[in-house]
């Protein structure tokens, strides 16, 4: 009954999402003793380091065309080596020890984070980033911190995300209103496929403490300051991360690619 973490890292013109991917690796090792790591990369982006315990090295890339890599993430049932999987994205950062999360999480086959919080640990209530969301009463969960074990059920979550993803121009078209993404973007897809084998939410899992600090400007709600990060000053002190005036205690999704984490 193994158990870790894993996320997708592809690199695209912009970002080096290998580069992200180590600063997390790291982050996962100082805070944790459960804590084997496996990185999806591409044979472009394939990396060795010390803190990643396995790369898997993606056979088709689904993504191979596209700007945005996310049209491989349903593959991650498939690809993960564990028997109980922490999935996340690489632009994150771990700032305490969850090793008591796996107490819970293996009683179920799907855990996600339903919505998240803002720096201040306040429950995000702006829903600038989830009007599709709304429109198309789709459960707000985040693939960004998601559980899944090896069970029948996640299966066919994942197995309905494939569809979803191999399928995408139709389904935006036809089963999305409002929907202009070009890409099958990895939350609205999977919060879809969620609906599709739950659409009452029965069986949604909606634990306090599995709940990532999201970074997005509007999030903070900070309507007054022209650079959040500016503003918020993200730094730390020794294995402490904060923003503003608050140490951070769940995990950090900083989302803006510009922030120096090399220095975290």
């Amino acid at each position: 009954m193994t158990k870790g973490f894993l996320w997708f890292a592809q690199n695209n013109a912009d970002t080096d999402y290998v580069e992200l991917s180590i600063k997390l690796a790291e982050s996962i090792k100082l805070h944790n003793k459960e804590n084997k790591i496996c990185v999806v990369t591409d044979e472009k982006s394939k990396f060795t380091n010390k803190n990643v315990d396995f790369v898997r090295i993606l056979k088709q890339d689904d993504s191979a065309e596209h700007s945005i890599k996310w049209a491989n993430e349903y593959k991650a049932f498939h690809l993960t080596p564990f028997t109980h999987t922490i999935k996340l994205e690489s632009d994150m950062l771990w700032t305490i020890n969850t090793d008591w999360w796996w107490n819970h999480l293996w009683q179920h086959d799907l855990v996600f984070g339903v919505n998240c919080r803002d720096y201040r640990d306040n429950i995000i209530v702006d829903q600038t980033y989830r009007q599709l969301f709304v429109r198309n009463k789709l459960p707000n969960i985040y693939n960004g911190l998601m559980y899944f074990r090896k069970s029948q059920q996640a299966k066919k979550f994942y197995d309905t995300a494939e569809q979803v993803v191999k399928q995408w121009d139709i389904v935006r078209r036809e089963m999305l209103v409002g929907c202009h993404d070009k890409y099958p973007s990895t939350d609205v897809v999977f919060a879809l496929a969620y609906r599709m084998i739950d659409p009452t939410n029965k069986n949604l899992i909606d634990y306090e403490w599995f709940k990532f600090i999201h970074h997005k400007p509007a999030i903070h709600n900070l309507k007054n300051v022209q650079n959040q990060d500016q503003y918020l000053y993200p730094n730390n002190a020794g294995q402490a991360l904060y923003l503003g005036e608050r140490r951070l205690s769940r995990l950090w999704h900083y989302h803006n690619k510009e922030i120096n984490v090399r220095n975290f």
